[in-house]
């Protein structure tokens, strides 16, 4: 589905706009880039379990990306792949680490490192635990999309 900025309010649904083209309108997101929402062209009438789909797909994608992101600590924006989750989780369970802690959070647009020094092991668990906070929310929040999608609005008989 393609990301479509500037919308002012959730407009769910599906839109014939023509004898063979169908508009399906999902979600209403705000990031500090802008308010968006999704959009996609069928070239015929969706069935709807290629509207559940596509939309659960979008819900997942969503969250995947405000879990990699958009979670900031100490106002630094962290990037948390997949592996950084791994290797922060491995580093809070290793009492051998040394203190002062040096980790590269992020990187600016144009590839300069942004680094970040935890004094103490106490300050690295603290934003672990922040960072999986962080994580655990943003799954449960696409749960809860999920679960309150009004799929009646995609039904156009």
């Amino acid at each position: 589905m393609e990301k479509i900025y500037g919308t002012t309010q959730r407009q769910d649904g599906l839109q014939r706009i023509g004898k063979n083209k169908w508009l399906l309108y999902f979600g209403y997101y705000e990031t500090e880039d802008g308010n968006y929402e999704y959009r996609h062209t069928f070239s015929r009438k969706p069935t709807m379990d290629e509207i559940k789909r596509l939309v659960k797909d979008t819900i997942d994608a969503e969250t995947k990306d405000k879990i990699v992101n958009r979670f900031e600590y100490d106002g630094i924006k962290v990037w948390l792949s997949d592996e950084k989750q791994r290797n922060y989780a491995s580093l809070e369970d290793n009492e051998s680490i040394a203190y002062p802690l040096t980790l590269k959070l992020n990187e600016e647009a144009d590839a300069t490192p942004v680094y970040y020094t935890f004094e103490t092991r106490e300050d690295f668990i603290k934003f672990s635990k922040e960072a999986s906070a962080y994580i655990l929310n943003a799954i449960m929040d696409g749960w809860k999309e999920k679960d309150n999608i009004d799929w009646s609005v995609f039904d156009l008989q």
